[in-house]
């Protein structure tokens, strides 16, 4: 599917929709005008997450916010969850945005981001925290109290676990998400959460196989950020990957998207626009 770019402002996005290769309908939001780039998702998320940073692109990029499988628009897919399938949606994205697109993605959706760009030509890529298992699994035996909690719906006590040992957030911070107006948002999608953990930790511990990815690519690290899964990540793809550089996000951690938008929008905007 082709989309025509009409310098759409946000209030104005467009809906839109298109096919994996299992047949799952992904949908994502567009708008803005120049070079296409793709934004994927993490976990407890949504497309709709990167808007404040689209805003602050959108007057030279037309930005392309995919929901992930499951989540938002995006159909969940009859056949049995895979990451290998995350990859093909992120490719078919790419494919309707058109040639010469760039891509974005943030924590696992960084990770889905590497894997599609290992089968899909990339113009630049950037990639916010991927949570590889670098030096030790990312869920590990936290996952299955994780997992006890949801299937007994704790949701707030399941989000704020996964936050405190996943993604490695300060207690203190996560108290004080407890009483944000995000936080009943956040726990809703804490049921698509535990697929996700699961793939993430049946991946290698090393990064060998990313060596075939050339295009100029761009690793972001909050200077806040948790060494482990975060900084172990960007470190080993560092030292990989053969055309990259890395970037630091001053006093933020692992949600520039959502605390330090205009930071985030210009670093990669300076990226893909060299």
């Amino acid at each position: 599917m082709e989309t025509e770019s009409l310098n759409r402002t946000r209030t104005e996005a467009a809906q839109e929709f298109v096919c994996s290769k299992d047949g799952t309908r992904i949908g994502y939001s567009w708008f803005g005008d120049g070079p296409p780039i793709v934004f994927v998702h993490g976990s407890l998320s949504r497309g709709a997450d990167w808007l404040g940073v689209a805003d602050c692109m959108a007057s030279r990029f037309t930005c392309y916010m995919m929901d992930r499988r499951g989540h938002g628009l995006s159909e969940t897919g009859t056949a049995s969850y895979s990451i290998g399938r995350e990859y093909e949606d992120v490719s078919a994205v790419l494919s309707s945005a058109g040639r010469d697109a760039s891509l974005v993605g943030h924590s696992f959706g960084a990770i889905c981001a590497l894997g599609a760009a290992m089968r899909t030509s990339v113009r630049r890529l950037v990639l916010y925290e991927p949570p590889l298992p670098i030096g030790g699994l990312v869920a590990g035996e936290n996952l299955e109290p994780y997992c006890r909690a949801v299937d007994d719906g704790r949701l707030d006590d399941a989000l704020e676990m996964g936050l405190m040992e996943f993604v490695r957030l300060p207690g203190a911070h996560v108290h004080a998400m407890r009483s944000s107006r995000s936080w009943p948002k956040l726990a809703s999608i804490v049921p698509s959460w535990p697929r996700e953990l699961e793939a993430m930790d049946s991946l290698s511990g090393d990064v060998d196989a990313y060596v075939a990815i050339t295009c100029p690519t761009l690793l972001l690290l909050g200077t806040e950020s948790a060494e482990h899964p975060f900084r172990h990540a960007i470190m080993a793809l560092s030292k990989k990957m053969p055309n990259v550089r890395t970037a630091s996000l001053k006093g933020q951690s692992h949600m520039a998207m959502r605390s330090a938008q205009n930071l985030l929008a210009e670093q990669i905007s300076e990226f893909i626009a060299g």
